[in-house]
């Protein structure tokens, strides 16, 4: 049984405020002085090889050489489109509002905008707000995306069914056409890690820093670790992870990250597990080798 606890966190770099509805900074320079926050924090925790900026086209378009170089330094270089703020004003609703022929177009839009930025093609994506619908995951593959990481399971909003995620499986795994559980498509999914069982159109509590920074939010944070790691051990669950999906934005207080990191490996030295810094791409390798290791078992017990 695999005792490494896998850790990453990923930042969404955001277009500016002014286009998205999820909000950004009033000016590229304040986004990069918090991206170079973040650098400052990676580099000093030695969590290089567990971080990823997930860009939106703006961002990338904005911040190219410094991303080219981050790409260089070991960070994963991935891609979120914020759709409302995409080529604004043109697409008014987020990804999982159109059909198939539409996704096809946002998404292929937003890869080559991204490619012509920085010179080469993303392998993970994240959906802005989680929105998506039964074409999205069968697009990204055809667009040569092998990654997604997707919002903490058990979101319910009566009003956005392009946003559900109960149903979820909370841990890594394969994707299937069907979003909520999981498959055997080429598309390897990540779902940040949250509480597993909240009240209905209440938000799921995760562990992102834009919290305020209180004892309140400081339990919570420890609630939620504590959760997840008792399950993935009593499960047995084959690739333990624990995934932060946060913003670049000026919301974010650092205070509350460097609290969940060191709570983290103290809580996995506590219960006999190893902390490994991850990005998508490696977790995705890990969960290769063990699909061939049940093939393998299949096979031999058909044989």
């Amino acid at each position: 049984m695999d005792e490494n606890l896998y850790f990453h966190i990923g930042i969404d770099a955001e277009p500016l405020e002014e286009t998205s509805p999820c909000g950004g900074f009033l000016t590229w320079e304040e986004s990069e002085r918090v991206i170079k926050k973040w650098l400052e924090l990676f580099r000093r925790r030695n969590l290089v090889k567990g971080a990823g900026f997930y860009l939106t086209p703006e961002a990338a378009k904005a911040h190219t050489e410094l991303f080219k170089d981050l790409k260089e330094e070991g960070f994963e270089i991935g891609i979120q489109p914020n759709v409302p703020a995409f080529r604004y004003p043109k697409y008014k609703y987020d990804l999982g509002y159109y059909d198939e022929e539409m996704q096809r177009q946002i998404i292929g839009e937003a890869i080559e905008d991204f490619y012509n930025a920085l010179g080469f093609k993303p392998e993970t994506y994240t959906p802005c707000c989680g929105s998506r619908n039964e074409h999205t995951y069968l697009i990204l593959i055809e667009y040569g995306i092998k990654q997604i990481r997707v919002p903490v399971p058990g979101r319910y909003f009566s009003d956005r069914p392009d946003r559900l995620t109960i149903g979820y499986f909370p841990y890594p795994h394969w994707a299937s056409s069907h979003h909520l559980i999981p498959g055997c498509l080429p598309l390897f999914v990540i779902p940040i890690t949250g509480k597993l069982m909240v009240k209905r159109d209440k938000w799921v509590p995760d562990l992102r820093p834009e919290r305020e920074p209180t004892e309140e939010t400081r339990e919570s944070y420890k609630e939620i670790i504590d959760e997840n790691i008792e399950i993935m051990k009593m499960g047995k669950v084959p690739i333990k992870s624990i995934a932060i999906g946060t913003h670049n934005t000026r919301h974010v207080h650092f205070e509350n990250i460097e609290f969940v990191i060191d709570y983290i490996y103290e809580k996995a030295e506590r219960e006999g597990l190893k902390i490994v810094p991850i990005q998508p791409p490696k977790l995705r390798q890990i969960a290769e080798k063990l699909r061939e290791k049940d093939l393998k078992l299949l096979n031999k017990n058909n044989g």
